[in-house]
Order: C-alpha cells, then structure tokens, then sequence
C-alpha cells in the first residue's frame, strides 16, 4: 500500500469515528421517558387557535426542555418534549397559555398582544394544574376566564 493512500485511510476513519462520536449525543437514549398528553382549551367558551400552551414541571429536571403545544383551529392540542407530539414526562406542573391574536397592520397580519389575562403567562401566577401520569393521558378540557 502506497504512503498516500494509507494517510487517505487513516484521515477518512478518523472522520468516521468523529461522526460516529458527535452522533452519539444526540439519540434518544439520552432523553427521559415521555408519555402521550392530548387536551382542549378554551378562553370564555371559545377555542383559542394558535395559543401556546406550555407545562412547566413543579419538581425541578435538568435538561428537559419545557413540553410545549399550539392549540389548533377546534381548540385541541398535542403535547411535544422532543420530537412532534410525543408528550411529556410524567409528573405534576402548571400550565401556562399566551394567545397572541393576529391584528392586521396595513395589508399584513401580525402577532398582536396577549388577550389572556396576565396570570396565565407564568408558572408563578397560574392557576391550571395537570398530572401527567404514565400511559395515555387525556385531560379535562381547561377553561380559561
């Protein structure tokens, strides 16, 4: 074997081994067990389409990030963690929500200001409060005031 292709061999799997490292960090061993969470909720009866709901966790976790939803056209919405609707950890939180209702400006739409009252944009102030537990979770439909 000639001197350059050995160094070709050895660079190429010294770049295998380094993408097999980075790689490894990010699979979903790494991530803590989640559980399927589906709800509804509704501002003064009505649903509140495009509302962000967010679960934050009573007991502190580290590196979990915070499992979040946008509420859809009927007002129903599909808890993520880490990836597209796979729930959250099981545990008790307090459920913050912020509807941004679009204004129109000119010929655009924009976010407008939040037209939920205030205590309801953080954990500290809110009052919803929901169990995840592990399984299926259905919860009762949230009525926001």
């Amino acid at each position: 074997m000639k001197v350059g292709s050995t160094s070709r061999l050895f660079g190429f799997a010294v770049v295998a081994a380094l993408l097999l490292f980075v790689g490894c960090g990010r699979g979903e061993k790494n991530h803590v067990a989640v559980h399927p969470v589906q709800g509804a909720i509704q501002f003064r009866g009505q649903p509140m389409e495009g509302a962000l709901v967010s679960l934050h966790p009573k007991s502190a976790t580290d590196d979990v990030p915070t499992p979040r939803a946008t509420v859809a056209k009927d007002g129903t919405f599909t808890v993520t963690t880490y990836d597209g609707n796979d729930g959250a950890p099981e545990g008790d939180y307090v459920v913050t929500v912020q509807w941004y209702r679009p204004v129109r400006v000119g010929n655009d739409l924009v976010g407008g200001p939040n037209v939920l009252p205030a205590k309801y944009a953080l954990a500290e102030t809110s009052d919803v409060q929901i169990r995840v537990a592990a399984g299926e979770n259905r919860l009762q439909p949230i009525q926001i005031r």
